[in-house]
């Protein structure tokens, strides 16, 4: 066995402890259009062993034909309606001013997982930065006009296309934040991340996908003013805090509603336990 078949076979093995959707079946895939992201986004989910149904209004073109050949054997085409009803998961690939449109187009949504990959609404502002245009987001509109679906808004690096072709672009694989006010709904999303190769983390409920435009607001900074730098957002594992303090007494927490209820999310690396931070500290040990 060569290293890198061994390097593959330690990381499947962490997936499987960590509940990754590697040892599970799999949930269908409906990707709604047929774009650039989709285009990229769809063989990739397909690499990760997923069935993908491309939904289209033309599902028979021969573009189409031939992303759904890059998809693997599981993939298929159909129209906008049938690709969501015959899918678990249906992720919206359509721009950001007709989201609302598609999706009402797509029929009963009810035990669905709508998963929104779209930014929020910018304008350009009096000091010629760009600023958001409301306070609320694309994925909580979603999730007020289906009430019966389980929306999860899912943060895909800005220069998403390179990282689902290669994820280990820049050496590591980028942080996908992902949001949803339903555990389950957000795990099997997490997964589906996880399987192509980018990094999945819980960011809580769906409100919280306005900070995910404020934050992707902030990291064009460097290129409207006109850097030749990009940046993507790469969380590293830390010193957890609640090894040493009471968390919910130093910050005024509350209880969320799924804190008995977390969303399970793969990862490639356990993380380290609060005795591996004590002895890296050097806290509990004598010194001479």
């Amino acid at each position: 066995m060569t290293r890198t078949s061994l390097i593959l076979f330690a990381l499947v093995g962490l997936a499987g402890l960590d509940g990754s959707a590697e040892a599970q079946d799999k949930p269908v895939v409906a990707m709604i259009g047929t774009g650039t992201l989709a285009g990229t986004f769809g063989p990739a989910i397909g690499r990760g062993g997923y069935p993908v149904i491309y939904g289209s209004r033309d599902p028979d073109r021969d573009d189409l034909r031939a992303l759904v050949r890059q998809s693997g054997p599981k993939a298929a085409a159909a129209d906008r309606r049938e690709a969501a009803a015959r899918s678990d998961v249906i992720i919206l690939a359509v721009p950001a001013e007709v989201l609302v449109e598609v999706s009402r187009s797509l029929g009963d949504l009810a035990g669905k997982i709508v998963v929104d990959v779209s930014g929020g609404r910018k304008r350009v502002a009096a000091d010629g930065y760009l600023e958001l245009v409301s306070d609320s987001s694309n994925g909580e509109r979603l999730q007020a006009l289906h009430p019966a679906a389980a929306v999860v808004r899912i943060n895909l690096p800005i220069n998403a296309i390179p990282f689902l072709m290669n994820p280990t672009l820049v050496g590591t694989p980028p942080t996908v934040l992902i949001a949803s006010n339903q555990p389950r709904a957000k795990a099997t999303v997490a997964g589906i991340v996880f399987d192509v190769g980018l990094d999945p983390w819980d960011a809580g409920p769906l409100r919280f996908a306005r900070v995910f435009d404020e934050l992707n607001t902030m990291l064009l900074v460097p290129l409207q003013q006109g850097r030749e730098e990009g940046y993507e957002l790469m969380l590293l594992p830390a010193v957890p805090l609640s090894c040493f303090v009471n968390v919910a007494e130093l910050f005024g927490f509350g209880r969320p509603y799924d804190r008995n209820d977390l969303a399970p999310f793969p990862k490639r690396e356990l993380p380290s336990s609060c005795d591996h931070w004590r002895r890296r500290l050097g806290i509990g040990e004598s010194r001479q």
